[in-house]
């Protein structure tokens, strides 16, 4: 059996099923579990303790995270943000700074995985300075949002501030709106 599984593991050639790497894989894995996570966060507490709202949200992030270059990840995020919105606005749930900024960070990373994965082919391994540089603007992006998210939260305890429900307005409107440019933009 000359090239058969037994020469392929000698010569440290990799065989057919190795072919699919794990990276690839991973990555899209990762695309389905922020997606899933933001949506379970956004969503009003007394949903996620059943089974059908986590389920939907699993089924949601494993559609955009199957098809990344579809429209199953404006989907997704659509859907958070209006999540979002009913649980703080129709079901008056203090809107938690903290907690939008989690929602906030989960779809932002959501989507420039998806991004990603959608020009990646799944047999590609992803080289690690792609990886690397892709972590640093990631990071640089999250940590900008983070000190947004503080300035947010300190104007709303002014007393001349706007109120929370309307902050959540704002922020949800303004998040879908470049969600909505970031996955139609060419």
């Amino acid at each position: 059996m000359e090239g058969g599984p037994d020469h392929r593991a000698a010569t440290g050639a990799p065989s057919r099923t190795a072919t699919v790497a794990l990276p690839s894989l991973a990555w899209r894995f990762l695309v389905w579990a922020c997606g899933t996570a933001a949506l379970l966060a956004a969503m009003p507490p007394d949903y996620r303790a059943g089974v059908m709202m986590p389920l939907f949200a699993s089924l949601l992030g494993l559609l955009a995270a199957a098809e990344p270059e579809g429209v199953w990840v404006l989907a997704l995020e659509a859907t958070t943000v209006g999540a979002w919105l009913v649980t703080t606005v129709a079901y008056g749930h203090d809107p938690s700074p903290f907690t939008a900024l989690a929602i906030g960070s989960l779809l932002y990373v959501h989507h420039a995985m998806a991004a990603l994965a959608a020009h990646v082919p799944m047999r590609a391994r992803l080289p690690v300075p792609l990886l690397v540089a892709w972590a640093g603007r990631t990071g640089g992006v999250l940590a900008a949002s983070a000190a947004v998210c503080t300035a947010l939260t300190a104007l709303v305890a002014l007393s001349a501030g706007p109120s929370p429900a309307v902050a959540v307005v704002l922020g949800a409107a303004g998040a879908l709106a470049v969600a909505f440019a970031l996955t139609w933009s060419p």
